[in-house]
């Protein structure tokens, strides 16, 4: 392209006159910017319901320790009760307590166990499901941010292909962005 012709064309853009490749470029970049910004906000949103969903697993996995630590120490208690009741007076009181210890052990401390694994394993899903989704809107606005560059570069080239081919890759950002909303 020769400069008078680079001047001419940046005439026209100054002033206004924009020719129709570089009206449907500028509207294929806008329209791609506003579908940028939608991908990255859930993008955003998606590694934040991650962060928050390790802090839960983290949380519940504290919780499930110390009582995993209560189980031991009651079923330590328990068992020296049991050795101490043997041949001492007071067998039958300490036995007593040995059975309350099992029993709380049985009736209490394991059932939360189980609630607490399960609640780690339904984090652990939410948490990654999260990243899946971040990893799909993160894809889908590297294609919004390609197709916005090759739009871009059309007008400066003057090539209607690059046009489409930024069209096309950011209908793909679009597909792939749709399918993060439905996983």
């Amino acid at each position: 392209m020769e400069a008078h012709e680079s001047f001419q064309r940046f005439e026209r853009v100054a002033h206004g006159r924009l020719d129709d490749l570089s009206r449907t470029a500028a509207i294929v970049v806008a329209v791609l910017a506003v579908f940028l910004a939608i991908a990255t906000f859930l993008s955003n949103e998606a590694i934040k319901e991650a962060i928050t969903g390790e802090t839960k697993t983290a949380d519940t996995t504290a919780v499930m320790e110390a009582n995993e630590v209560k189980k031991i120490i009651a079923e330590s208690n328990a068992e020296i009760l049991r050795v101490v009741a043997v041949g001492n007076p007071l067998a039958r009181r300490a036995s007593a307590k040995a059975q309350a210890l099992d029993a709380r052990i049985a009736n209490e401390l394991t059932p939360i166990d189980r609630k607490l694994a399960d609640r780690i394993h339904l984090d652990q899903r939410e948490r990654d499901h999260a990243n899946d989704r971040h990893l799909v809107f993160e894809v889908s606005a590297i294609g919004f941010q390609v197709g916005i560059v090759l739009a871009g570069v059309s007008i400066i080239v003057r090539r209607r292909w690059l046009l489409a081919g930024g069209g096309i890759v950011g209908l793909a950002g679009v597909v792939v962005m749709i399918t993060g909303l439905t996983i």
